[in-house]
Order: structure tokens, then sequence, then C-alpha cells
């Protein structure tokens, strides 16, 4: 099963962002993007919904399985 991080990588390449673009998306820094990326921290809550809208999934779909 994949990481919150390996999802987010995987979707945000298929997409065809760059760290730079997705960070610019979001107003936040490509260090975070990074962050998530290699499991060293997690986006909130809030901003999990607009990732997984950017990232034309659903929220149930970037999260799926990785909550008890």
């Amino acid at each position: 099963m994949m990481t919150l991080g390996q999802r987010i990588k995987y979707h945000r390449k298929r997409c065809g962002y760059t760290q730079q673009k997705f960070a610019n998306l979001l107003n936040i820094s490509p260090q975070a993007i990074s962050k998530w990326e290699n499991d060293r921290s997690m986006p909130d809550i809030l901003t999990l919904s607009k990732i997984a809208s950017l990232l034309q999934l659903t929220f149930d779909e970037l999260v799926e399985g990785l909550f008890p």
C-alpha cells in the first residue's frame, strides 16, 4: 500500500505538476510538498481537500486505507 506522500507524488506527476507548480496552486512552499512526499510531514485536513481536487481525486480516494 502506498503512503500518503507516495500517493501525492504519484498523482502530482500523473497530472503533470512539478513540485513548484503544485506548491504555487496550493499557496505553500515547494519544501512543504517535498516533506509530504517524503513522509516527513502531512498536510492539514483542509489542504488535503484542495490536494484531492487538484489531483482530480475525491477526498476518499486520496486517503483511502490510511486511517483506521
